[in-house]
């Protein structure tokens, strides 16, 4: 039998419990549903602001940042859904739908720069890459690694059997592909962490000599044009284009890929 004071404590355990549950934050999960409900009802920019919400509370994935690239595009904010919809390449590499919408956008952009064709070879090379991320892609190292370890112990326990050359067999494929990813996965942590991306979030902006508004306008580009970016300081980019031009804008002006 409970005593009455512990009955009471039960019960202010519980409606504190209730008015915590209340007062409590919103959900990722609840933000998203509220976001597609909004987005259903053709209310983007209150979709936009539920998937915000959601990035502001720390949780990202892949389908947030489509539907947010999505609800972008829908306002005609061409920067912010090429963003958006980049940085969930990073993390649906293989989604079509996503792969079409990017392909689409970047139709739109003002600045349409020629950038040479990659030999066969190496587009083949980065089409492979391009099909895992670099989670996954660790992932399957890690396991190949140790399946071409497994296989190499049976192959000195097995000794001189039949089943001990088909584990040394085993042991060289899982090794090969274990060294091929291996350099993939180095390759693109070289990429994101060396090489840094952004996607231009202005309508328009001018790009300048030096990092300060002093400088003079060396050109104009537009939203959408992805460049690399070579140094930050002072809250300026240093950034690039894929023909060589280079100069500084705004940081808030560029979204880091």
């Amino acid at each position: 039998m409970f005593r009455l004071s512990q009955i009471a404590l039960i019960l202010i355990l519980t409606a504190a419990n209730s008015l915590f549950a209340v007062q409590a934050p919103d959900q990722p999960e609840s933000l998203f549903d509220q976001g597609n409900s909004a987005y259903q009802e053709g209310d983007f920019p209150a979709a936009e602001q539920y998937y915000r919400r959601i990035l502001d509370s720390g949780f990202e994935n892949g389908p947030l940042y489509f539907n947010l690239g999505n609800a972008c595009f829908k306002q005609k904010k061409l920067g912010a859904a090429i963003y958006y919809w980049e940085k969930a390449k990073l993390l649906l590499p293989s989604d079509r739908e996503l792969n079409e919408n990017l392909e689409l956008a970047n139709l739109l952009i003002v600045d349409q720069i020629e950038i040479p064709e990659d030999p066969f070879p190496i587009r083949v090379l980065k089409g492979v890459r391009d099909l895992l991320t670099i989670k996954q892609e660790s992932r399957v190292v890690i396991i190949l690694f140790l399946l071409a370890n497994v296989l190499f112990f049976l192959y000195i326990v097995l000794k001189n059997s039949r089943l001990a050359f088909r584990a040394l067999i085993g042991f060289f494929i899982a090794g090969w592909l274990t060294v091929l990813l291996a350099g993939s996965l180095a390759w693109k942590i070289h990429d994101r962490d060396f090489r840094r991306k952004g996607i231009v979030l202005e309508q328009r902006i001018d790009v300048l000599s030096g990092p300060g508004e002093e400088n003079i306008t060396v050109f104009t580009i537009h939203e959408g044009i992805k460049v690399s970016i070579h140094t930050t300081t002072d809250g300026w980019h240093q950034i690039s284009l894929p023909n060589g031009w280079n100069g500084w804008l705004p940081q808030n002006s560029v979204g880091i890929l």
